[in-house]
């Protein structure tokens, strides 16, 4: 292996795109989430201004040059969004301290994207693995969906995530494809062992907004177990295989694929306003037909995509009547307050729920 690559951490997807660096022949740097460590780095390195996701990864980028890694990457974007600038203030953010780590970003500029031109690995060895980490991709999509489902209805609170680490462990360590199939094959049976109140009927929530949020449990105070630890079967709209398959166009016809997308926002949202704030609409009205009890928009403060959308947000709210709860993030954002916001957001539902049984789809 070369010297470290540093990518910045995605929640359970981090272990399929460490999987993905390994392709490179490369030694992968990252963790499931920001630490408090991290954060307070990017905090201190930061202009003040700066999303709350921005700051996140420039400290786990500062982290990665302190320990001695020599390379990180970091998502390219197109549109208005100010993430397509945020690679290169990273990087004169690390020069200014003296510290010796080099970003790549992933677009093009020729045949090959810059990352994969510098480490230059062997085709065949390359495909292998860039199989393996699709497959891995895939593997945390369907294991998610199990422990959504799961953790609702849970008798024990905290069986559902430990089947899940136990899971996430055994496809950390499976090296091949069909050692990653197998591993799959075994999601649905263990968590079918773990003992549910089948009496219980839980509500239905959408989680959508920014990608980093979204994934980073640091970052929205583990938004996923709270909310399923008050009796409510989430959906994270963020798939890593969906956008993926976005990326490289395949599955146009998809589900969720970027034209469907387009299709379906068109009649609140008709032009792109950058990072995934088509998404959030088009998920949001997704949520309103499939009977979904409510949806939580999470953002940094001030992020300019999800913060113009969320005035079409209350008006798809409105006119569909489906409940909204609007979450921003910030270095200070208090996990009491989270956690207070979300109960009586859930006690509303609860209370709508009675007085309106949903039919389930």
């Amino acid at each position: 292996m070369k010297p470290g690559l540093a990518i910045q951490p995605w929640g359970n997807y981090s272990l399929a795109l460490a999987a993905s660096v390994e392709c490179l022949r490369v030694e992968p740097w990252t963790q499931r989430s920001t630490t408090p460590e991290t954060l307070r780095l990017g905090v201190e390195a930061s202009p003040e201004f700066a999303c709350l996701s921005f700051k996140a990864c420039t400290g786990h980028f500062i982290k990665a040059a302190q320990e001695g890694v020599r390379y990180g990457v970091m998502v390219n974007s197109r549109g208005t969004c100010r993430l397509r600038y945020y690679r290169e203030i990273q990087q004169k953010i690390l020069q200014e301290r003296g510290l010796d780590l080099f970003i790549f970003g992933l677009g093009y500029d020729g045949l090959k994207p810059p990352l994969i031109r510098h480490f230059d690995p062997d085709l065949l060895p390359f495909l292998r693995c860039c199989a393996r980490a699709q497959q891995k991709t895939l593997a945390v999509d369907a294991l998610e969906r199990e422990v959504w489902r799961v953790r609702a209805v849970e008798r024990q609170p905290g069986d559902a995530t430990r089947v899940l680490n136990e899971c996430l462990a055994d496809l950390d360590r499976a090296r091949s494809v069909p050692e990653i199939r197998a591993c799959v094959r075994t999601f649905k049976p263990r968590f079918a062992a773990v003992p549910i109140d089948a009496t219980r009927v839980p509500l239905r929530i959408g989680l959508l907004g920014e990608a980093t949020l979204l994934r980073d449990r640091y970052l929205n105070h583990n938004l996923e177990e709270i909310l399923g630890g008050l009796g409510a079967e989430v959906r994270n709209f963020f798939l890593l295989g969906d956008e993926v398959r976005n990326i490289f166009r395949i599955g146009l016809f998809s589900r969720n694929s970027r034209w469907r997308l387009k299709r379906l926002a068109r009649p609140y949202l008709e032009n792109l306003v950058g990072g995934h704030a088509l998404d959030s609409v088009a998920h949001a009205l997704r949520c309103a037909q499939e009977g979904f009890d409510g949806v939580v928009h999470v953002a940094p403060a001030g992020c300019m995509p999800e913060v113009s959308v969320r005035p079409i947000l209350r008006r798809l709210s409105q006119d569909l009547d489906l409940p909204i709860l609007e979450c921003s993030f910030d270095e200070h954002a208090s996990h009491v307050g989270v956690v207070t916001r979300l109960e009586a957001f859930v006690s509303m539902l609860r209370e709508r729920q009675e007085k309106k049984p949903r039919k389930r789809p």
